[in-house]
């Protein structure tokens, strides 16, 4: 057909918007004439509507009382109901209500804002009757629906829901229950059914038939496995009947298996198990029987017979004799042919007592460790194994376990050792040594040891001819060996053929000798003595009086010129001889004590400790850094003095220019960069002098102001400038500090920031952290462009004049166009002037030209494409389309509705009220399908909402010509 030209389209528009004006007023003249514009409640007897195909489209406006005007919706309170009911033209399909009775439907015209009821006394339909033998059922199906067995070839045509199923009295089973029969209960046979509608009115109860034939199920049986051990005798199982090993089975089937080749055709039921376990060994053989059914409404059905054959350990078990404490790991060597590689759990038996333990075997052999609870010392032990486990893999093992018993011993032989003192030697006894008759050791044996110590590490001895006398025995460790205090460990191994090489073991502690009662003597070693200090340190000491003899004796003459006793309890103690009195010369102190006290391990009990001094001696040597360094700034630009240099010595301090110069410098004298200076110090009681002298360097330092290129740095405000990013050249190694004035001031920190024309100062600090006293003045300006200003933070324009960038400029307000744009308030490239708008936010900020410097914020500006006067672009809906796949006026579009109305919806819906589509600015065009399939011919429907504030929804129709 040939298409639509879109003038013609036009032209039936208009035709079709007057007729529809029309209408509209001519039933607001009828609402205000009619009040009941809904029409009145009615009600109606429809009975046998299957036989009807009318029924499928039951109109139920004819069925209103009254005069009901048309524009109103249906409903239903029933939700079976809905989908039978299209709620536009108030169609209904009878034969999707599927259950008889009343069934309300109610019109609502919003005109008068009136309702009324339409009430169908609806007949039952009970389907069609199925006794022809097509309802079948099987035997073991508890849950057979009869209403799969009604119904009709017709599309559409189903029986009601809510009838009454009943069994036929002649083959009554009592297994139904509503609409399910258990025909597993029941048991095959022919079964008859009756499904009943009830009355309606004046619609008679109604009735179909359903003849159900239950078909037996097939049955295999109830398999039973055979299970045997691989090193079992198989002769009597080389014709093995595999059908012996069901029960209760259909004698139809047949039996199959696929790996062992023992069945020669479907009817073959006899096997040779010796062969098979001759030709594949241990493992589950699995053979299925199955059972055909008779007829295809139930399914085969088959049984499996396991053969197992379980692998077995058959080998040896050997045990050595072991050491008390140690792992009691027995040995297990197998036949690995017929017992597969995994983790195993052992049940055995210790002396008739009973363990479990775990255990890999693999390649033949194996260990496991037994519970040493269970074992006896120096007894034999006998060990029986009872039974074995598979539990990685997990497979079943034959529980005959063939290995003999085996038998070992636990010796429970002990070795200690007593502390002693440090250089003295120590006792180590033996107990509990058996002999190789497995009984307590008597006579003489060679025996090793490993002794380490607190620096001594195996170390090794052997001492021989060591007598035993009923498994005990003993022997000394020397007293070289045992030379320092702390804790030691001896292991010890027995030779000349006893049963076990055990380790023995012990610890033991050697006492390290006390110390000595610590004394000391300091004398005040200046021109005049005046006092001697005896310092007493005895911390070990138990609490108690000590007494210590002192005597001062003049060494010329050995004269004792001094001499008393000194009592103190344990611990520290300080005492002063007084030698003031003495007259000048030269003398010896004595300090003696005799220690009584019982400290273990004391070895040393006198002491004495003498000590020579002089009265009128001469003064120490002062101490000094032999280079002392002074920063100028720590001197508020004053050179420093030789006060200032740093010096320990006891007495009064003298200054020289020189090594031998007699003339003393006063205090006061500046010092001079690079000089050298020498100092010696006095007694001040007897003005006694050093004879020696010690030189010291002075280095004076005063780090020169920084280099700059630009005293007045440019910065831009949105980079935070600090005082860090000024660029200053200082030496290798050196430092800049900040001030914030030319002298004085305050110190400040790198990351200070700038402030626009401020005056900040900076000098050069040192590796030696000497700040220079000359101070550059630094002047920074930072440049911060004003942040735009507009006439409104939001600019409405219509998408279909493409508007720019340039655009936006409509906003600025004396900017001097100095405004760059940008898509994301954190973007970094500025939006040409071309660029097209969208719907959305934009940023701007101010720029500099001269600085390259932009504005600490942006400014946002909402952008609406939406403002748009629809007369002014020849706003249209079309009024009809050709979806014929030539390429015009396929789909039914309306041109610039995405833009000028961007939250329309449009609905198309046809003349029954149902809808075929939905579009909206995502989805504006409707291809003219309803479904998945093309809408036919003819006259439909639009909705559209505008959602924009002064338009009002439209409706109208459109033509769509195939």
């Amino acid at each position: 057909m040939q298409d639509f030209h879109s003038s013609s389209f036009s032209t039936i528009g208009k035709i079709l918007r007057c007729s529809l004006s029309l209408l509209m007023l001519c039933c607001i003249s009828i609402s205000r004439l009619y009040s009941q514009c809904a029409g009145s409640d009615s009600s109606v007897t429809v009975c046998e509507k299957d036989n009807d195909v009318s029924t499928r489209t039951y109109a139920l406006f004819d069925k209103l009382g009254g005069s009901p005007s048309n524009g109103g919706t249906w409903q239903t309170s029933d939700p079976a109901n809905f989908f039978a009911l299209d709620q536009s033209t108030g169609v209904v399909d009878l034969w999707r209500i599927n259950n008889f009775g009343e069934h309300q439907f109610t019109y609502t015209n919003p005109i008068c804002n009136e309702s009324a009821t339409v009430t169908i006394r609806l007949g039952g339909y009970p389907g069609e009757n199925n006794i022809d033998g097509s309802a079948n059922a099987c035997g073991d199906d508890p849950n057979v629906n009869l209403h799969s067995f009604l119904g009709s070839e017709i599309d559409g045509k189903v029986q009601d829901f809510n009838g009454l199923w009943e069994e036929d009295p002649l083959t009554f089973t009592g297994q139904l229950e509503d609409n399910i029969f258990d025909a597993r209960a029941a048991g095959p046979g022919i079964y008859e059914f009756t499904y009943t509608v009830d009355m309606v009115d004046s619609c008679p109860s109604r009735q179909s038939r359903v003849i159900l034939e239950v078909h037996p199920a097939a049955n295999p049986g109830l398999a039973t496995s055979f299970v045997i051990c691989t090193n079992d005798d198989f002769s009597a199982f080389t014709n093995f009947d595999l059908n012996n090993q069901l029960v209760g089975e259909d004698p139809n089937g047949t039996w199959s298996e696929s790996r062992t080749n023992q069945l020669s055709d479907l009817n073959d039921s006899v096997i040779d198990l010796e062969e098979i376990n001759a030709n594949f060994g241990y493992g589950t053989y699995s053979f299925v029987y199955t059972v055909f059914p008779g007829h295809p409404v139930c399914e085969e059905m088959s049984a499996i017979v396991n053969i197992d054959i379980l692998p077995v350990l058959d080998g040896t078990m050997t045990a050595a004799n072991f050491c008390s404490g140690e792992d009691y790991s027995i040995n297990l060597s197998y036949d690995d042919t017929i017992l597969f590689d995994g983790s195993f759990e052992i049940e055995y038996l210790i002396n008739g007592n009973p363990g479990i333990a775990s255990a890999v075997l693999a390649n033949g052999g194996g260990n496991f460790m037994v519970d040493p609870d269970l074992v006896p010392l120096n007894t034999n032990v006998t060990l029986a194994l009872t039974r074995l486990i598979g539990v990685t893999p997990l497979r079943d093992v034959c529980p005959t376990v063939i290995v003999p018993n085996t038998t070992f011993l636990v010796s429970k032989a002990q070795a200690s050792a007593n502390n002693s003192c440090q250089g003295t030697p120590t006792t180590v006894t033996l107990t509990n040594i058996l002999d190789t008759s497995s009984s307590p050791a008597n006579g003489d044996f060679d025996l090793n040891y490993t002794l380490t110590g607190p620096s001594v590490t195996n170390s090794n001895f052997g001492p021989t001819n060591i007598t035993f006398n009923n498994g005990n025995a003993s022997f000394e460790i020397e007293a070289a060996n045992l030379d320092e205090g702390g804790d030691y460990n001896i292991v010890v191994s027995i030779t000349n053929a006893l049963p076990l090489s055990c380790n023995l073991e012990s610890s033991f502690v050697v006492t390290p000798t006390p110390s000595a009662i610590d004394l000391d003597l300091q004398i005040d070693d200046s021109c005049d003595a005046t006092v001697i200090d005896v310092l007493v340190d005895a911390p070990i000491l138990s609490d108690g009086t000590y007494t210590i003899t002192y005597d001062v004796t003049e060494l010329t003459t050995n004269t004792v010129l001094t001499t008393n006793t000194i009592n103190f309890n344990g611990g520290s103690a300080n005492y002063q001889i007084d030698v003031a009195s003495l007259p000048e010369g030269n003398y010896t102190a004595r300090v003696l004590s005799t220690q009584t006290d019982s400290t273990p391990c004391r070895t040393v009990f006198d002491f004495e400790l003498t000590e020579n001094f002089a009265r009128g001696g001469i003064p120490g040597l002062p101490t000094a850094e032999p280079i002392q360094e002074f920063c100028l700034s720590d001197f508020n630009m004053v050179s420093p003095s030789l006060a200032d240099i740093e010096v320990s010595a006891d007495g009064l301090l003298l200054f020289y220019a020189t090594a031998g110069d007699m003339d003393i410098l006063p205090l006061s004298t500046a010092l001079i960069d690079g000089e050298d200076y020498y100092v010696s110090n006095t007694d001040p009681e007897n003005n006694c002098e050093g004879s020696d002298r010690i030189a010291i360097t002075i280095l004076i330092s005063d780090p020169a102001p920084p280099n700059v290129s630009d005293s007045n740095p440019r910065f831009c405000s949105t980079e935070n400038p600090t005082l860090d990013d000024i660029e200053l050249n200082v030496p290798e190694n050196h430092n800049v500090v900040w001030f914030d004035a030319l002298v004085a001031g305050n110190l400040l920190d790198g990351t200070t920031p700038l402030i626009d024309n401020t005056s900040y100062f900076a000098a050069t600090k040192n590796p030696s952290l000497c700040i220079g006293t000359t101070r550059m003045e630094i002047v920074p300006s930072i440049i911060s462009p004003n942040i735009p200003s507009f006439q409104s933070d939001s600019f409405m324009a219509c998408g279909l004049d493409t508007p720019t960038i340039f655009n936006l400029r409509e906003l600025e307000n004396q900017n001097n166009n100095n405004v760059f744009w940008y898509d994301d308030i954190d973007s970094t490239d500025p939006l040409p002037d071309e660029t097209v708008l969208e719907e959305r936010i934009y940023y701007a900020e101010g720029y500099d030209t001269t600085f390259d410097c932009r504005s600490l914020e942006r400014i946002a500006v909402t952008v609406t494409l939406s403002d748009c006067v629809p007369e002014e672009y020849d706003f249209f809906v079309p009024d009809g389309f050709s979806p014929n796949g030539d390429g015009r006026n396929d789909t039914f579009f309306i041109p610039n509705i995405e833009v000028i109305f961007p939250d329309f919806t449009l609905e198309i819906v046809n003349r029954y009220g149902t809808t075929l589509f939905r579009g909206d600015a995502r989805n504006p065009a409707w291809g003219g399908k309803n479904g998945s399939t093309l809408a036919p011919s003819g006259v439909y429907f639009y909705i559209i909402e505008f959602n924009k504030e002064g338009f009002e929804p439209k409706q109208g129709r459109l033509y769509l010509n195939n």
